[in-house]
């Protein structure tokens, strides 16, 4: 009697479980080594290859072990006025999922619209939610609805500048870390007279505690409110342009702004004032400034690695999605690199 060999469709729906059990290896080893093969050793690899010809299945055909089909990518809404600090990891999280094979859900969270969107992602509290996992970006509306979605149990991971004991996993932007690399350069360029315009939000006061810090190390000055002005700001270019016309006052030859609102706002009181950027006045954005180079002048910034976080954020929600009963909280800080170009030089006297 000749043996049986099984087909593709009878196999449609082997587990993960029976082919990790096959080869030898954790079940977290054989869903890495089924989505991203080279994640694994070289002798895994081989033992999980072997299984799925064992048990006459294709990679692609274990159902439990395929990637998630919908995710949802989640900011909060810009309101008028502001740049989205965001749009860049946006746009390259958007790329990178569908390039995986992987459906995108866009979800921009407005304060009065958290409960219908999480209804909207959820479905109803007795079935499977009708996203597999999220990323969420910013704070805000967007952080309310990840808490929702965290009742529920829902894998995601959060990228924001601000850390919370929430238990969602996340990557934390680091501001305060790029605060002192700009406080560190400018100094270096020989600025003594240094402000900061900061939103005012959740976190301004771990940006404004790192920015006096940084003053009084680096400077060695007790870096009060008189040696290190600081000015809150509400958001929007027009709030930019007060807060500039105040450290303006207050006779600051530098100014590092921590949102890419205030750096407009910031352009244009100087453009009102008469004065030249950089020559009279240097700039420097902390966080992400959309077209930066093309700005005149080009803008000097402290800004991530969007493309890294963007590799992280997908791959951690995949594993979470793939193995949650497996999966492992992550709590980590992403610190900004300097990337000098125009706005920022030695102070001149004005």
């Amino acid at each position: 009697m000749s043996e049986h060999k099984p087909t593709a469709n009878e196999h449609r729906h082997v587990g993960l479980g029976t082919i990790a059990d096959a080869a030898g290896v954790s079940k977290a080893t054989a869903s890495r080594a089924l989505r991203h093969p080279e994640s694994v050793s070289t002798t895994s690899l081989s033992k999980v290859r072997h299984a799925l010809a064992i048990l006459g299945v294709e990679a692609g055909d274990d159902s439990e072990a395929r990637s998630p089909q919908l995710l949802a990518l989640v900011r909060p809404t810009a309101p008028a006025g502001y740049v989205d600090p965001y749009a860049r990891l946006f746009e390259i999280l958007t790329s990178r999922i569908f390039a995986q094979g992987i459906a995108a859900v866009h979800v921009e969270v407005a304060p009065n619209r958290v409960e219908a969107l999480a209804e909207s992602l959820l479905g109803p509290a007795e079935g499977d939610p009708h996203v597999q996992g999220a990323i969420v970006l910013g704070g805000g509306a967007a952080g309310e609805l990840a808490a929702k979605l965290a009742e529920r149990g829902l894998p995601q991971i959060r990228v924001s500048n601000a850390r919370h004991e929430d238990g969602i996993s996340r990557i934390v932007l680091d501001a305060a870390n790029g605060i002192a690399t700009a406080v560190q350069h400018l100094v270096h360029l020989g600025h003594r007279r240094i402000g900061l315009a900061v939103l005012r939000d959740s976190a301004a006061a771990g940006r404004i505690a790192g920015f006096r810090k940084s003053m009084a190390q680096i400077l060695h000055i007790p870096a009060t409110r008189d040696q290190a002005p600081v000015v809150e700001a509400a958001g929007g270019t027009m709030a930019g342009v007060a807060a500039a016309e105040e450290l303006l006052a207050l006779r600051c030859s530098a100014v590092i702004a921590c949102a890419p609102s205030l750096s407009f706002g910031i352009l244009e009181a100087a453009a009102r004032a008469r004065l030249d950027v950089p020559r009279d006045l240097s700039l420097l954005t902390v966080g992400d400034m959309p077209d930066a180079d093309v700005i005149a002048p080009p803008l000097s910034q402290v800004s991530y690695d969007w493309e890294a976080i963007a590799v992280s954020a997908l791959g951690e929600v995949r594993v979470m999605v793939a193995e949650p009963a497996e999966a492992v909280r992550i709590d980590y800080s992403v610190a900004p690199d300097l990337v000098l170009r125009a706005s920022a030089v030695p102070p001149q006297r004005r």
